[in-house]
């Protein structure tokens, strides 16, 4: 199972991407999505919102997970060590601006997701993220830093 998610808010384009994907082949693109409050309906199965509890579970769950590029989801994503394809909500989309697009970025360029910029890219981002062997760097503590220099 992928699980796609797009927090509370909404990405109408992705799901309809995952969505055209599954209805052509829903061998390869078994979705399970948190489609949040959008306004269109996927055939496959989904959830508008979940608790942070359901959220990890169905993390854990999936083959592979693709998310918006949130801060909340991203540290989830690391938490977990989870497998990912990242694509931040833009402007194109109808979002309100980019945010997104600058921690995404980073994100796959320290190899811990799959970076996708264009939702008509999903499907080799899907195969690509199967294929690669994601990393995720140990970070320094920041509470450890603060606590020496205050010492």
């Amino acid at each position: 199972m992928i699980f796609v998610t797009v927090s509370t808010g909404h990405f109408d384009p992705l799901i309809k991407e995952c969505n055209r994907l599954y209805l052509s082949n829903p061998e390869e693109f078994s979705f399970f999505g948190q489609i949040g409050s959008g306004f269109y309906h996927p055939n496959f199965p989904n959830v508008n919102v979940m608790t942070p509890h359901e959220l990890d579970q169905k993390m854990v769950e999936a083959e592979l997970v693709i998310s918006h590029g949130g801060t909340g989801m991203l540290s989830r994503l690391y938490r977990l060590k989870k497998r990912a394809i990242v694509i931040p909500k833009q402007i194109r989309y109808g979002e309100a601006n980019d945010g997104q697009v600058e921690l995404a970025v980073k994100w796959a360029e320290l190899g811990m997701a799959v970076l996708c910029m264009d939702v008509k890219d999903l499907s080799a981002k899907i195969k690509e993220c199967r294929a690669r062997e994601l990393t995720f760097p140990q970070f320094q503590k920041l509470g450890a830093t603060l606590e020496k220099s205050l010492i």
